[in-house]
């Protein structure tokens, strides 16, 4: 089994509803086992857990402190200190679609390929769509996002795709190294703003000077206090499994870091 296939499996168990219904299981099994009171808190805490984050209050809890982590750019940066490129990272891609020959990008992605197509009209900087092959024989992801901005979103800037990353740590080396045979060491850096301050923790970890673009906000700034704010809805479970995955990811790159500092 490869590593990114375990990376993707232990976080489909650590993350909602993965780890829930692992919680609710273990209860079931421990009442079954004669354990019925701490079983039932165990199946009782699983089913509010989930229920909680099924809710507008619950995702907006664990959404906005990433999503709010880094402002928008309002407006490029001009002079000898502005980015000389624009990195935008892949968010997944529909395979096979109808109407389409193999692959083409998710809504994610094609919102972050906004962002950086507008800002290469404003600026004509060169573009690095970051992705690697989704699967065996596959195209790269990169490879499909650069078709997207020639043909569907008209840019006539400069495409260099960095075909080889599997994951956030990747897309930040490899697109240094490549950004390096061109002499580029400042760029803007596009991405889902809930995914940014992971992708800008990696990048940290690169020669790069970096400024991030945040866009594709999963949820709404109007604040609602009534009572449709608490009712379960899955577009909110879904929002929440990536939040959760974007904190086990930093909480990751922490272990890292320290586990680095101490030299272990």
């Amino acid at each position: 089994m490869r590593y990114t296939t375990l990376l993707t499996l232990a976080s489909g168990l650590l993350q909602p509803p993965g780890i829930l219904f692992a919680v609710a299981i273990f209860g079931w099994l421990l009442e079954i086992l004669g354990w019925r009171y701490f079983g039932r808190i165990l199946l009782l805490l699983a089913l509010a857990t989930l229920y909680f984050l099924s809710t507008a209050v619950g995702a907006r809890m664990l959404v906005f402190p990433l999503e709010n982590r880094y402002p928008p750019l309002l407006k490029p940066m001009h002079g000898p200190a502005a980015p000389q490129a624009i990195v935008v990272l892949g968010g997944g891609e529909i395979m096979d679609a109808p109407g389409k020959k193999g692959e083409t990008v998710n809504a994610r992605t094609l919102i972050r390929l906004l962002g950086a197509a507008r800002l290469a009209s404003a600026t004509g900087l060169p573009i690095v769509p970051s992705g690697g092959a989704p699967r065996l024989g596959a195209a790269p992801e990169a490879v499909t996002m650069a078709a997207v901005l020639r043909q569907d979103l008209h840019i006539t800037t400069l495409i260099w795709p960095e075909t080889h990353s599997y994951n956030t740590a990747a897309n930040a080396f490899d697109s240094a190294t490549l950004l390096a045979s061109h002499d580029v060491q400042r760029i803007y850096l596009v991405t889902s703003a809930l995914h940014m301050p992971r992708a800008m923790a990696w990048f940290a970890r690169t020669p790069l000077q970096v400024i991030p673009v945040p866009t594709d906000y999963r949820l709404d700034r109007v604040r609602d206090d009534t009572l449709d704010a608490w009712l379960p809805r899955a577009i909110y479970q879904e929002v929440c499994s990536e939040a959760v995955h974007e904190y086990l990811g930093l909480f990751w790159l922490w272990v890292q870091e320290h586990s680095a500092a101490k030299g272990v």
